[in-house]
């Protein structure tokens, strides 16, 4: 059966409750956690789901005596469902906020390490200098839809190609060697080599060493003991409290290095290029407003001392990064983060 004009009839949804409540026991892998979560009990959510997993005929999760896994149609789901219901509660936040005037706002989005490292030190600034005008800051991880969201402008770090807004770059970032002070008075580092005496802090990008000690003459990477810290802001602190020596984004680093509370043992040492770039990215019709502009404008002002080479961003006593331009290696754009 087919709608007047040959258009096929729109399958049905399942129970929009039920993927609501099997969003909730997806995240926390725990029907109980869930109940806890919806302020129901736990047989009810166990109800919901196996009426909804009937209704997709399909099972959803794996049961065994102390847990909960979700199979392959259930993940699937679950990654789908958690996108949807985030946006939706952006949207109730933002439609059902109590109505003024938006001529003095402005919201961003920004990925949390780069918002806390780099973004609120200096947010003082605009705003003394713009005392009407409110800021809301986004901090996520996922990539953000500006325009469907209501946000009015987003840092996003990638190559720069996120289309249907209006895009410009602020810097580039490079890896840098960074370490504490401290750290450095009981284990002098002075080679490359000499890193084998140290823990080395280090991303999920498990290449990243490696680039840069064969950039910098090592012929094998040392079989030095590794901390792995996916968060940035995180590899950071533990460089600070000498945990170990780590490869930073400068991005990160440079006010740590400005105040001397990290150094970089390797001064003469050029920077390795990410390969990527801060870009401002906004929707056009944000850009007309006097307050987003204003805000845009500083961030330019601001982002100036980015860019990798510059010695007043890095007073750290040790040198300052060498500019670099070539870029190395090849990643997906990672939205606003």
């Amino acid at each position: 059966m087919t709608y007047p004009g040959g258009l096929p009839r729109p399958l049905a949804l399942p129970s929009l409750h039920g993927l609501y409540v099997f969003e909730a026991a997806a995240r926390h892998l725990s029907f109980t956690e869930a109940a806890r979560e919806l302020s129901v009990s736990q047989t009810a959510v166990s109800h919901q789901i196996k009426a909804l997993e009937s209704e997709l005929a399909t099972p959803l999760f794996r049961r065994t005596k102390r847990q909960v896994e979700l199979t392959e149609e259930g993940r699937a789901w679950a990654l789908e469902l958690g996108e949807i219901f985030s946006r939706l509660h952006a949207t109730n936040r933002r439609l059902r906020q109590a109505p003024r005037s938006r001529r003095g706002e402005v919201t961003l989005s920004v990925m949390p390490s780069f918002g806390s490292r780099w973004l609120v030190p200096r947010l003082g600034k605009f705003l003394d200098r713009h005392a009407d005008t409110e800021v809301r800051i986004s901090a996520s991880e996922r990539l953000v839809d500006l325009a469907a969201e209501g946000i009015d402008l987003g840092i996003r770090y990638g190559f720069g190609r996120y289309p249907g807004l209006v895009i410009e770059k602020l810097a580039d970032d490079a890896w840098v060697v960074v370490a504490a002070p401290a750290l450095l008075a009981k284990k002098p580092l002075k080679t490359p080599s000499e890193l084998a005496l140290h823990v080395l802090l280090e991303d999920d990008a498990p290449d990243a060493w490696a680039r840069w000690l064969a950039v910098n003459g090592a012929k094998k990477p040392p079989k030095a003991r590794r901390t792995e810290l996916t968060d940035s802001s995180m590899r950071i602190e533990a460089a600070l409290r000498g945990q170990g020596v780590g490869l930073a984004r400068y991005s990160l680093a440079a006010d740590e290095l400005a105040a001397g509370r990290l150094v970089l043992p390797f001064p003469k040492v050029a920077p390795l290029p990410t390969g990527l770039a801060y870009y401002l990215a906004a929707p056009r019709e944000s850009l007309r407003r006097p307050a987003v502009r204003a805000f845009r404008d500083w961030l330019v002002e601001e982002s100036v001392a980015l860019r990798v080479g510059r010695p007043e961003a890095s007073g750290s006593g040790r040198g300052a990064p060498a500019k670099s331009s070539s870029q190395v290696g090849q990643v997906a754009d990672r939205g606003i983060r």
